[in-house]
């Protein structure tokens, strides 16, 4: 779009948003313009606000040396069926086209570590087969492909100016856009008349903190007294750990954290299974980021848990399939979307647009969560040419809970929007686990922080910058305000 003036955005979003009827009601069109052309107008918004950028040629881009392979795969081969493959929707052949992209992506991901060598021919066949999907009526798994999608392009960021077809801007809103229909669709197992003070009878919650900054270190004191403050407001224990020397290793499961291998980020995966396995024995576990501050002293943990986990039946939708879509019979799919005794849900996590953030999540203390946790520290997804992925943690964490089954094409299971996360995991509304700064919620086109909103990260937020130190502090000041009304109020009771 930087080519294009004001007056004419204006034109093309008029022109988006009043197709003819004939044509909005063949093949899901407006849905199809809506969703994938990305609600034409904040795109046309931002680009009159843009600074004027060189202009981009693709064409001295060589694939080649922008993806070198070490084990000899073709990637500017593999560009050239990509863009014949897609183009397929174009003649009608929306099923085929879907074939052909989900074989390049499986080429491309088997294993999954060599898909690092060139990370926008990843995230551009993801993306385009969510494309496919989307244009299916497919949200759930179209949403999944987003979000595996992104895995590649949190490690350096977007390069606009790239012979793949992918644009940041296109990837991102489309994941916002299918993350606000795909919790639409959720909200109907959710608890919402949940009271935020609700507790459950005996329920032992434990919150885990890793804090390991200097001593005098603006966000370790303020998010100390934070996580202090809410954890006794309530009567939760808090381990809060300042060191990797205070996080002994797990023999059983294989974890330690100065193996040499692991990044900081992976200590938590180490904390919380020795958490899980200490003497207190606690149902539930709550980690939080050093940076992410409780904002509601009167909303318990127990409330959250009870909003997501009382319901274990996943929403469906109820709609016709394909003829001849699934190798299940109709009896063996219902059995599947609809099972007799779901397991209980162990995972409580939020995703924004771009998928897991894992600076605020939930877990069970049970064999399924301690099963996760493990796989998870022993992910070898990123022993290639990902070893120094700058997302680590989130990208295992995700790969580890939806790959396996968002490669896994079923056009019944989607045309009744089956689930793609595993049926122990429920994926919040960023309000009752973590919104953003401003920020981040700006550059990751997701939720900012609003009153109300259980906890309020700050992910990209540089501990050391006088700005976010600020930030820090006006969150601290506003619970801290809040505690005291809450504890004024419990007294007069």
């Amino acid at each position: 779009l930087k080519d294009v003036s004001p007056l004419r955005c204006l034109k093309w979003e008029a022109h988006a948003l009043a197709l003819p009827n004939a044509m909005a009601q063949r093949r899901g069109w407006r849905q199809l313009l809506l969703l994938l052309l990305l609600q034409p107008h904040e795109v046309c918004r931002a680009q009159e606000q843009a600074p004027a950028l060189p202009k981009c040629d693709a064409s001295q881009i060589e694939v080649r040396e922008e993806c070198p392979s070490e084990r000899g795969f073709d990637w500017e081969a593999y560009g050239e069926v990509l863009y014949r493959a897609r183009a397929m929707v174009f003649l009608g052949d929306v099923e085929g086209a879907k074939k052909a992209v989900h074989g390049l992506l499986q080429a491309a991901t088997t294993p999954f570590s060599s898909a690092f060598e060139c990370q926008p021919a990843a995230a551009a066949t993801y993306f385009s087969l969510a494309q496919i999907l989307a244009f299916q009526g497919f949200y759930r798994r179209a949403l999944a492909m987003v979000q595996m999608g992104f895995v590649f392009i949190r490690d350096k960021g977007f390069s606009e100016c790239t012979p793949w077809p992918l644009q940041g801007w296109d990837m991102m809103l489309a994941g916002r856009n299918l993350v606000h229909r795909v919790q639409q669709l959720d909200k109907q197992a959710v608890r919402l008349d949940t009271p935020w003070s609700f507790r459950t009878p005996g329920m032992r919650v434990a919150i885990v903190t890793i804090c390991s900054y200097a001593e005098d270190e603006v966000v370790r004191v303020l998010s100390t007294q934070n996580h202090q403050l809410y954890a006794q407001l309530h009567g939760y224990s808090l381990h809060l750990f300042t060191s990797p020397d205070q996080i002994v290793p797990h023999v059983e499961a294989g974890m330690n954290v100065k193996d040499g291998v692991h990044k900081p980020f992976f200590w938590k995966v180490n904390a919380v299974r020795n958490v899980f396995d200490g003497p207190e024995k606690y149902d539930w576990v709550l980690w939080a980021d050093c940076d992410a501050f409780f904002m509601e002293p009167e909303r318990t943990i127990d409330s959250i848990v009870h909003m997501y986990t009382s319901n274990a039946t996943v929403p469906t939708v109820s709609r016709p399939a394909p003829a001849k879509s699934s190798t299940r019979s109709e009896e063996e799919l219902l059995r599947d979307l609809y099972p007799a005794d779901p397991p209980p849900v162990s995972l409580l996590l939020a995703v924004d647009s771009t998928g897991i953030n894992n600076g605020v999540w939930m877990l069970r203390n049970d064999a399924w969560a301690r099963r996760f946790l493990d796989r998870w520290w022993h992910s070898d997804i990123l022993s290639g040419p990902g070893k120094e992925h700058n997302c680590s943690d989130q990208s295992t964490m995700q790969h580890e809970l939806i790959q396996e089954s968002t490669m896994r094409l079923d056009s019944a299971w989607d045309a009744a929007e089956g689930p793609i996360w595993p049926r122990e995991v429920r994926v919040t509304a960023q309000e009752d686990m973590q919104s953003f700064h401003q920020a981040t919620a700006m550059t990751v086109a997701s939720r900012e922080w609003q009153e109300g909103d259980f906890i309020k990260h700050h992910p990209g937020c540089h501990y050391y910058k006088d700005p976010c130190k600020q930030l820090y502090w006006e969150a601290a000041v506003s619970f801290e305000d809040k505690a005291r009304k809450l504890l004024q109020r419990r007294a007069l009771n």
